[in-house]
């Protein structure tokens, strides 16, 4: 989707290491966009993520899958940002980044209700907080997810989608199906690719 860099927008960024993307995040996304009126979502998969000990499908095929599983939503784009570089991928040069590129425009940052709780922890925290709204998506039926720090947040209005990566790892290496957690066109990818089918990946 092009678009005028220079206008101003409503963008949503959805970081993580979608290994593999499925059905929860994208619900979620689209829930976010929808319900904070955003003017699209850029899907950014994570290089080498400072917070996880390991990813297991390459950048680049992960890459792929988000790719395929967003290729019908005009509102969903995916960059590379992060998996082109060579050191570990940190929230804040990302905003940063898009923050350059995108100049004129509000950033919302969405994330899931348990990495919510662990923002005093990341990278720049304190700076990252001044830069970006961030959507929360709920995992729990708990009414407050306040935190004593200082975070300028939103509660995502959707579904509670309790879909991880490491089930849907578990499930391809164990032969057992894996339709309707991820887009059937994902699972052609991962079948062709041979992806997720060693025991160290859940």
């Amino acid at each position: 989707m092009e678009m005028d860099r220079s206008e101003n927008k409503k963008i949503g960024i959805f970081g993580g290491t979608f290994d593999p993307i499925h059905y929860g995040h994208l619900i979620i996304a689209e829930k976010a966009r929808e319900e904070f009126e955003l003017d699209f979502i850029i899907f950014i998969p994570a290089g080498i993520p400072p917070h996880k000990k390991k990813v297991y499908a390459s950048p680049i095929d992960r890459k792929n899958m988000i790719e395929i599983a967003i290729k019908d939503n005009k509102y969903f784009k995916v960059s590379d940002i992060e998996i082109l570089k060579k050191e570990k991928s940190y929230t804040y040069e990302t905003v940063i980044w898009l923050k350059k590129e995108y100049p004129n425009s509000d950033f919302f940052l969405i994330v899931g209700e348990d990495s919510f709780y662990d923002i005093p922890n990341w990278y720049k925290a304190n700076e990252l907080v001044k830069e970006v709204i961030f959507l929360v998506a709920r995992r729990s039926n708990k009414i407050d997810i306040s935190t004593n720090f200082q975070i300028n947040y939103r509660i995502i209005n959707s579904p509670f989608i309790d879909i991880s990566s490491t089930y849907i790892r578990s499930c391809i290496f164990e032969n057992k199906s894996v339709k309707y957690l991820i887009p059937d066109e994902v699972i052609d990818y991962i079948k062709k690719k041979g992806l997720y089918h060693g025991r160290e990946n859940y």
